[in-house]
């Protein structure tokens, strides 16, 4: 289980149509990047920063070294 929590200010109508013009939105979950233009609109960020890009790493990671894998080539 991973919790995640992103807080994202409040945009604008400009802000918005700026964003919307990055066509950074376009192919990503949940309509945004954590490196680009909406980064800037993000005010905080508790728990995996990979878990939003994504699959949260770091407890993937663990996991799978809890049940013995240690990520070299056998």
């Amino acid at each position: 289980l991973n919790e995640t929590r992103l807080k994202v200010k409040r945009l604008s109508d400009i802000e918005l149509q700026q964003f919307l013009a990055t066509n950074e939105w376009q192919g990503v979950a949940g309509s945004y990047r954590l490196a680009g233009h909406f980064m800037q609109h993000i005010t905080s960020l508790q728990g995996s920063p990979s878990g939003v890009i994504g699959l949260p790493l770091y407890e993937t990671a663990q996991l799978l070294r809890g049940l013995g894998y240690n990520g070299t080539k056998a």
